[in-house]
């Protein structure tokens, strides 16, 4: 009997320490952080990898073009923003409901209908909306990128 309770005790641990391994394992994978174990060394080594995505010619001239119609609708909506408060709007973002509740009623059904405008154009574009989101992403970080969507931006102009 003793044999089998120590036998179980030691099995415990093992699928308790397996889950918090596998776990963190994971969670690490997924945040870019990747443990290294090296035999020589003594303990763990965390080391983060950058993965920088590619995006097709076809995906930039899609989000430059998005771009594009959206910046014809926050025009539209900012100058009619304006006209109703009589001086230049605060921030205003559509994923944060707060900037939208400042606004009186007649500008905040301007916002609104501007921010569904917009999620319809990216929606519409034949860009998922992760492509879209990966990309505008990217940009903050990747001066490249940045250039490829501008370029993008000038020809569609022409």
């Amino acid at each position: 009997m003793f044999l089998l309770s120590r036998s179980l005790s030691d099995l415990n641990k093992t699928f308790t320490r397996f889950f918090i391994i596998n776990s963190l394992a994971i969670i690490g994978i997924l945040c870019g952080i990747v443990p290294e174990y090296a035999w020589n060394s003594s303990g763990l080594v965390f080391s983060f990898f950058a993965y920088t995505q590619d995006f097709s010619q076809a995906q930039i001239n899609q989000y430059a073009k998005v771009v594009l119609e959206i910046e014809t609708e926050r025009k539209t909506a900012y100058k009619q923003i304006q006209k109703i408060l009589g001086k230049t709007p605060p921030q205003i973002s559509c994923n944060q409901k707060d900037s939208l509740k400042k606004l009186p009623n007649d500008a905040q059904k301007i916002a609104v209908n501007f921010c569904n405008k917009s999620k319809k154009i990216a929606q519409d574009s034949g860009l998922k909306s992760s492509e879209f989101n990966a990309i505008t992403d990217e940009l903050k970080k990747d001066s490249d990128l940045k250039n490829r969507i501008q370029k993008a931006i000038i020809q569609l102009r022409k």
